[in-house]
């Protein structure tokens, strides 16, 4: 309510109250009248002044809630602030680990791990000083990485960490530590803030498995105690990607070193089985040589030999008695014995030296294996023994036909030889791609497993008391390996005592 208004309800509720004085009733009536018309305008305007006075306060309270609230968002806008911030240097510090570690990635050395930090990767981690070292022991440290710290000052705080057994503790620590003026009582962790310069250090020891240990100090001007456990979380992972570092590194290394000693004796090695392959090829070499001399030497004696043997037993020099005509004979047949070792003999001579070389051509297989049946078929017919074939369709063979006939006789002779009387042989042919397998199958005494492996040698015959009652060489199977290899294939054998014994012969198609 305005004064000009109080003042004059005041002086109408006066004026009435003259009027209600006077003796004249019309004057009082009037101004009793005017009086109750001054209070019900007074009560009016109190009544507006009182809601005035509540929409004041209710106003005065508005604006203080909107004061509080305008303050609480400036300091959520502040805490937000700082938060982003906060973020922001996280975010750099793990880009910053990210490029760290493809840069470790590639350090072939423990030595180059410690010295990969650079003052970029520093300042995104929120520090503006740091020192990294590596440990040959709890006692000694060797600074590989300054940033923000001069030599003569790192020189001081090595000093310092091996005197006081900080380096100890920080190598025994498992995790990072931060070091602050405020919580930090020890005399020496003082010190070495004092010597750093900042109130704030964190430091951490790199222990890998395996590799060289390593210390690092990390300092920054002032950092608050809500960001501290942030920071050791950063710098534990950047400890964790260092020590995995050196560990790779020295894994490496020792790999390195282990191949190249490994590398060294591999050529080495590979040296001396050059220059025995070569002793071994001139051996060899020299061995045919001489197989083939002295079966030539052998062989006109021996024709001399079978020759006169001839002439006696044909009676050229007389009549000969009986006892006189098997010895010769036996002579004849030890002779030819003796002539079909020595030409073995020098045809797997002239085949190891290359001196005899297969002819290719294609064979009628059936006309080859007729041929062949015809000079195995006295003895089937002696012992009884059922033959039979499979040719398959296969209708030819491409190679010598001579050489390969003296391999199937070979294997034919010898199943006829350790198979019983009225036994079972089968020969069989079968198209495999660009291959032709051949199998001689028989129903013999069988190998044992031990013999198997040794079966193509020369002059090899199993200690078996079967086999000591048949006679043979050990040459056989050895020439047909000689031969079908000559041919680019391949003989094996599979066999079950006394079940039998399967010879295969792998030869190309074309």
């Amino acid at each position: 309510m305005s004064l000009k208004i109080t003042v004059v309800l005041l002086v109408g509720v006066l004026t009435a109250a003259l009027l209600l004085v006077a003796l004249d009733w019309h004057t009082r009536f009037f101004g009793l009248i005017t009086m109750l018309g001054c209070l019900g305008y007074l009560a009016i305007h109190m009544e507006q002044f009182n809601r005035r006075l509540a929409d004041l306060h209710r106003l005065q309270d508005a604006y203080g809630q909107l004061d509080q609230q305008a303050k609480l968002i400036i300091r959520t806008d502040l805490e937000l602030h700082r938060t982003q911030e906060e973020l922001d240097r996280r975010l750099a510090s793990l880009m910053s680990l990210h490029q760290l570690g493809r840069q470790l990635q590639v350090s072939l050395r423990p030595e180059e791990v410690f010295a990969k930090l650079d003052a970029a990767v520093i300042a995104n981690f929120g520090f503006s000083r740091c020192l990294l070292g590596m440990c040959p022991s709890f006692d000694a440290v060797e600074w590989r990485s300054l940033i923000g710290i001069n030599t003569r000052l790192a020189d001081t705080l090595k000093e310092h960490l091996c005197t006081s057994g900080l380096l100890k503790q920080i190598l025994s620590h498992a995790g990072p530590r931060t070091l602050s003026e405020q919580t930090t009582t020890h005399p020496a962790e003082r010190r070495l803030l004092d010597l750093f310069g900042f109130p704030t250090v964190v430091v951490a020891g790199v222990i890998p498995h395996t590799g060289p240990a390593g210390c690092l100090l990390l300092g920054r001007a002032s950092a608050g105690a809500s960001t501290s456990r942030g920071d050791e979380e950063l710098v534990a992972i950047l400890v964790n990607q260092l020590a995995s570092a050196i560990e790779n590194s020295s894994l490496y290394g020792a790999t390195w070193n282990a191949q190249q000693e490994l590398e060294r004796k591999v050529r080495e090695r590979t040296h001396e089985l050059a220059q025995l392959n070569a002793e071994l090829v001139r051996l060899n070499t020299a061995k045919s040589n001489f197989v083939s001399a002295v079966s030539h030497e052998l062989r006109t004696p021996l024709a001399a030999i079978k020759g006169y043997a001839s002439l006696l037993h044909g009676g050229q020099f007389g009549k000969l008695q009986p006892p006189q005509q098997e010895r010769i004979a036996k002579i004849e047949k030890h002779a030819d014995l003796l002539t079909r070792l020595i030409n073995n003999l020098l045809d797997i001579a002239r085949i190891e030296s290359g001196r005899v070389t297969m002819e290719r051509r294609a064979i009628a297989v059936e006309e080859l294996f007729t041929t062949i049946q015809e000079q195995v078929r006295p003895q089937l017919e002696m012992k009884r023994i059922r033959y039979e074939t499979d040719l398959d369709g296969v209708k030819q063979l491409v190679g010598d036909p001579e050489h390969l006939q003296r391999v199937f006789v070979n294997l034919l002779s010898n199943a006829i030889k350790y198979t019983p009387e009225e036994g079972r042989i089968r020969l069989g042919l079968r198209q495999e791609g660009s291959s032709v397998l051949a199998t001689v199958s028989d129903t013999g005494c069988g190998i044992a497993p031990e013999d198997l492996p040794k079966l193509f040698q020369e002059f090899y015959r199993a200690a078996d008391p079967v086999n000591q009652q048949v006679q043979g060489t050990g040459l056989g199977l050895a020439l047909a390996k000689r031969i079908v290899e000559a041919h680019r294939g391949q003989i094996t054998v599979t066999s079950e005592q006394g079940k039998g014994s399967t010879f295969s012969v792998t030869l190309p198609a074309g």
